[in-house]
């Protein structure tokens, strides 16, 4: 089914950014010492994926929920570096109503893989932005992903990260992300929705340096 096919391509694309990074990770001592790893946790937030007042306004969106990245630097001619990153994110799918009361519909992932620019913005203040694509995998395929997720969607992303240095001591930084991407699937085309929303999700929680930490 296209579900499938869909899903083994977006496992192929993780299992593939993954090997790459790891590579790097474990090549020869020059090329490893100038390799930087690093792990973000933190909670995400979601802008509406739905809108719909035909009949009575509502709401489709994902809660606040958790969204973890890996990301590999690569320096780069001057200032510049060459980032990585693998993004993962879950929470429930719910549906607002008018009245206020709210409805869970099933259970969301995202998956993201980039390829982005990093620079020090301020000696405690880094600055990246990437592109890449993103894929919708819903625990159940019922409502807007009855039809599927629509496959792959470019999007593109902003972060920066703070290291103030008591945090930087213990090769910590607070990060801010944001991306956005268009949003539209079958079943919803399906429903008479001809134009994709613009969906923005903002991200903030803590980055650790795992490995090659300036």
């Amino acid at each position: 089914m296209a579900v499938d096919r869909r899903g083994r391509s977006v496992g192929s694309l993780a299992v593939a950014a993954a090997g790459l990074v790891v590579s790097l990770a474990v090549r020869p001592p020059v090329l490893a010492s100038q390799v930087s790893l690093h792990a973000a946790l933190g909670a995400r937030y979601n802008s509406t994926l739905v809108h719909d007042s035909i009949v009575m306004p509502l709401d489709v969106r994902p809660a606040i929920g958790p969204a973890l990245a890996l990301s590999s630097d690569l320096p780069l001619a001057g200032p510049w570096q060459l980032e990585l990153l693998a993004d993962l994110g879950t929470s429930p799918l719910e549906r607002h109503d008018a009245d206020g009361s709210t409805a869970r519909i099933t259970r969301l992932w995202t998956l993201g893989l980039a390829v982005g620019l990093r620079r020090q913005l301020h000696p405690w203040l880094d600055g990246r932005f990437a592109i890449g694509a993103l894929s919708y995998l819903p625990a159940q395929s019922v409502g807007l992903f009855s039809n599927g997720s629509g496959g792959v969607i470019p999007y593109g992303s902003l972060a920066f990260d703070a290291a103030p240095a008591p945090l930087a001591r213990h090769h910590l930084a607070l990060e801010l992300a944001g991306d956005l991407h268009k949003f539209l699937t079958p079943a919803l085309r399906s429903a008479g929705f001809t134009e994709s929303r613009v969906v923005y999700r903002i991200s903030a929680g803590v980055r650790i340096d795992l490995m090659g930490s300036k």
